[in-house]
C-alpha cells in the first residue's frame, strides 16, 4: 500500500487571481501532495460542473475572497452537487462564530488569517491523512448542533461492524485522532485508517465528520459503558 503522502490529489483554490493567491497556491503545492487550480468565485459559480470536475478532492476556500455576505451564495450553489468534495476554509477571521461554520457540512479544516504557513502545511498534511483540522470545541459544536438528544437505540449498521471497527468508531465518536486511537488500541495508524475505511463504507458515510455525527446519532450511550 502506498503512503498517503505519495498520492497527489486535485484541489481548487477559490480565491481572487492575485499575486498573494498565486504565492499561497505555490507554497502549498511545494509542501503537500496536492495539485491546485486557482479559480475565481465568479467562474466557479457560472461554470460549476465543468470547473469542479469528478477528480476534485478538495475545495480550498479563501474566506476573504467570498466574504461573509457571499457564504450563503456559495452554499446555495453547492447544495445539489453530485458526488462529494471536501472543503477547507482559509483566512477565516478568529472571531468567526461557530454557528456560521456549522452551515458547512463537508468542512474538514479551518485555518485563520493569523495562522503561519507552517501551521497551514501541518494542517493540510493531517487533512490528507484523513484527520479533521479544527478545534475540538468546533467539532463538539457540530455534534450538538446536529444532535439534540441522546441516542437510546443502536443502529443495525453498527452491529455489522467487526469488534475492532466498533472500538475504533466509538473512539472516533469521542473526538479521538487516528494517533490517539492507535495509542489506545496498541495498533499502527495505518491499521486504524484501514479499519476506518471499511467502517465508513458499512455505515455509509464519506468522511470523518460525518462518521462522528453518525456515531452520536446511531450508537446508544450504553455502548460506551466499559
Amino acid at each position: 500500500m502506498s503512503d498517503d503522502k505519495d498520492i497527489a490529489r486535485n484541489a481548487i483554490l477559490l480565491a481572487g487571481n492575485s499575486l498573494q493567491s498565486n504565492l499561497l497556491k505555490d507554497s502549498i503545492e511545494q509542501k503537500v501532495a496536492l495539485t491546485i487550480r486557482l479559480v475565481s468565485p465568479e467562474t466557479l459559480y457560472s461554470q460549476r460542473d465543468e470547473t469542479l470536475g469528478s477528480d476534485t478532492s478538495y475545495i480550498i476556500i479563501d474566506y476573504s475572497a467570498i466574504g461573509n455576505r457571499n457564504v450563503a451564495k456559495y452554499l446555495e450553489v453547492f447544495e445539489d452537487v453530485e458526488g462529494y468534495t471536501q472543503e477547507i476554509l482559509l483566512n477565516a477571521p478568529p472571531n468567526l462564530a461557530h454557528a456560521e461554520m456549522l452551515k458547512w457540512q463537508n468542512l474538514v479544516g479551518v485555518f485563520y488569517d493569523t495562522d503561519t504557513i507552517e501551521t497551514l502545511v501541518n494542517g493540510f498534511e493531517r487533512i490528507l491523512a484523513g484527520e479533521l483540522w479544527m478545534s475540538r470545541k468546533l467539532v463538539y459544536e457540530y455534534v450538538h448542533f446536529y444532535r439534540r438528544r441522546q441516542c437510546a437505540k443502536t443502529s443495525p449498521y453498527y452491529t455489522k461492524l467487526t469488534k475492532r471497527e466498533q472500538q475504533i468508531i466509538k473512539l472516533l465518536g469521542d473526538g479521538a485522532s487516528n494517533t490517539e486511537i492507535a495509542d489506545a488500541l496498541f495498533v499502527s495508524e495505518n491499521t486504524v485508517k484501514a479499519h476506518l475505511h471499511n467502517a465508513f463504507k458499512k455505515i455509509k458515510v464519506k468522511n470523518r465528520l460525518q462518521a462522528l455525527l453518525w456515531v452520536k446519532n446511531n450508537v446508544a450511550t450504553s455502548e460506551f459503558v466499559p
